[in-house]
């Protein structure tokens, strides 16, 4: 007999398949608003419009497409955000918790990202009382969706959910804001006025949710988290794990390893796309062929990875006597 937990979790993953293949990808252009609508065809094709209308990063969520991302707490640096996009890497993680960020200095990030067709999701900070306003400030700001850290429950979740969708989905307030234009509208290619609940509609299809599970309590409570049916993915944190177990900074113990291993195979099994660090090649390398989607490699090591490679270079050939 099939247990109560498995035919949940199946019939999670059925209507999760069931919604992914209404979904149109769409081409790289940056419209302002878009229905998803296929039939109607009703895209807006403006290449200087919002990411929001976009909705290539969250199909790829929800189909398990492999992604990569880069996490950065250089805020005040837009040239870098720019860069990446250039690269041709899938988002920009702007941390708003590991470092000094607010709303404003994310937005000239998202500015910048946004020029070179790269979508930002905010991680916000861990511990405010109200998650829906603080979220706001980064939405407000353009970010196409809010990652929260130190998930443990799904009603952490749905806060998160609240905050990023629109009613009857969540509990977003509405206004003129930079990723519907501020309410100046526009024409669809079928030659119709876009109106602000066309915008509404285009943001509850590819806004993106995300959690961090960073805790041995967020993994227990992992089965409550994924029953969220708005959740896009669920980023395992290694190095808070690593502390969580008494293994400070330690994500590559075999102990941690199995346990982040193990929290994927759940999440995956779920229907979601699973996320882990990658500090390097070889992380990619092993975390995709353990089965995990998302992969996030780190801003500020790559540059101190970079820096010191030279720096190690320069002093070999000096100390060798220029040979």
């Amino acid at each position: 007999m099939t247990s109560p937990l498995i035919s949940s979790s199946a019939s999670r993953l059925l209507m999760r398949h069931y919604r992914l293949a209404s979904v149109t990808a769409t081409k790289k252009n940056y419209h302002r608003c878009t229905s998803n609508n296929a039939q109607n065809n009703n895209n807006i094709s403006l290449p200087e419009q919002h990411s929001l209308s976009n909705g290539t990063l969250r199909h790829k969520l929800r189909t398990g497409q492999p992604t990569l991302g880069v996490v950065t707490g250089f805020h005040n640096d837009t040239d870098h955000a720019e860069t990446l996009g250039l690269l041709g890497y899938d988002f920009l993680w702007a941390d708003a918790e590991h470092s000094t960020a607010n709303a404003s200095t994310v937005a000239n990030l998202i500015l910048a990202a946004e020029r070179r067709g790269l979508p930002t999701l905010v991680r916000i900070g861990y511990g405010y009382q109200n998650v829906i306003g603080h979220s706001q400030k980064f939405l407000v700001a353009g970010a196409q969706g809010i990652i929260l850290p130190q998930c443990e429950s799904a009603d952490d979740v749905h806060k998160i959910v609240d905050a990023v969708k629109f009613p009857p989905i969540g509990r977003r307030g509405l206004a003129g804001e930079r990723w519907n234009s501020w309410g100046l509208g526009g024409q669809n290619n079928g030659g119709g006025d876009v109106t602000l609940a066309d915008c509404v509609r285009t943001s509850n299809d590819n806004s993106i949710v995300g959690v961090v599970v960073e805790s041995r309590r967020g993994i227990e409570a992992l089965d409550e988290i994924l029953s969220v049916e708005q959740i896009d993915f669920v980023f395992v944190a290694p190095t808070d794990l690593s502390a969580d177990m008494g293994l400070h900074g330690q994500i590559r113990h075999p102990d941690v390893v199995d346990m982040v291993d193990k929290a994927g195979q759940t999440i995956r099994a779920a229907g979601v796309s699973s996320g882990m660090l990658a500090l390097n090649g070889d992380d990619y390398v092993k975390y995709r062929q353990l089965g995990f989607q998302v992969m996030v490699g780190v801003a500020h090591t790559m540059f101190a990875e970079g820096a010191r490679s030279l720096k190690s270079r320069a002093e070999d050939y000096e100390s060798s006597g220029g040979e």
